[in-house]
C-alpha cells in the first residue's frame, strides 16, 4: 500500500498516529500556518517489515503564537525506513518547541532513520527550542538526527534588495526557497501546488 496524506492542522491541540504495515508506505505532509497556539503529537509506528515512511513538516509561525510538535518514529519490525523533516519559519514574537524521538526496538534490526529540523527566523524576537533524540535498542540500525536555527544571511537580503526588490517581496522569496527544497520532494505535482497555497 502507498499513499500521500496531505494534513493541514487548524485546530489548537491535535494528535495524529500512524500505523504501517508490511511493505506499506507513507507521505504525510504536515501544513502549519495558521495564526493561532497549537500543541501537535505525531506518531508514526512501523510495525512490518519493508514499511516506509516519509514525513515533512512546514511551520509558519506569526505575531505571539507559540507552537509546540512532538513526533516519535517507532521502529518495531526489521528492514523498516523512516525520513522526518520540519522545517519552520518564525516572523514578529512567535515560539516554537520541538522534541522528537527515533525508538529502534529490539528486533528492528536494519532499519534506517533519519531526523532533522530546520528552522529560519526572520525576527529578533522570535524564540526557537529543538531537541531531537535517539534511542536504540537494536544495534544493526543506521539512524542519524540534526537540528539548525538560524537568519537570513546578509549577503541573501542584500542581492535581493539591490535587484530593486521590497523587503517584503525579498522575504517573501527567501521563505518560499526555505520551504521549496521539502515541497520538491513530493513526486505529485497537484500536490505541491497545493501545499504551496496553503502557506
Amino acid at each position: 500500500m502507498k499513499s500521500l496524506i496531505i494534513h493541514e492542522t487548524k485546530k489548537k491541540k491535535e494528535s495524529l498516529e500512524y500505523i504501517l504495515k508490511k511493505n506499506s508506505q507513507l507521505t504525510l505532509v504536515l501544513v502549519v500556518s495558521k495564526a493561532i497556539d497549537m500543541d501537535i503529537h505525531l506518531v508514526v509506528r512501523l510495525t512490518g517489515c519493508g514499511a516506509t515512511a516519509n514525513v515533512i513538516g512546514l511551520v509558519a509561525g506569526r505575531g505571539d503564537n507559540e507552537i509546540t510538535i512532538h513526533t516519535e518514529q517507532i521502529h518495531e519490525a526489521p528492514e523498516t525506513t523512516s525520513n522526518l523533516l520540519i522545517k519552520a519559519v518564525f516572523f514578529d514574537k512567535a515560539e516554537f518547541a520541538y522534541d522528537g524521538i527515533i525508538r529502534i526496538e529490539k528486533n528492528a534490526q536494519k532499519s534506517d532513520a533519519y531526523q532533522k529540523n530546520e528552522n529560519l527566523l526572520l525576527s529578533g524576537d522570535a524564540h526557537v527550542r529543538s531537541d531531537p533524540a535517539l534511542e536504540i535498542l537494536a544495534n544493526d540500525v543506521r539512524c542519524t538526527h540534526g537540528s539548525t536555527t538560524g537568519k537570513p544571511s546578509e549577503d541573501q537580503m542584500w542581492y535581493l534588495l539591490s535587484r530593486g526588490l521590497s523587503k517584503k517581496l525579498a522575504v517573501k522569496l527567501l521563505v518560499d526557497g526555505f520551504f521549496e527544497h521539502a515541497v520538491m520532494g513530493i513526486s505529485d505535482t497537484i500536490a505541491q501546488e497545493r501545499i504551496r497555497k496553503m502557506l
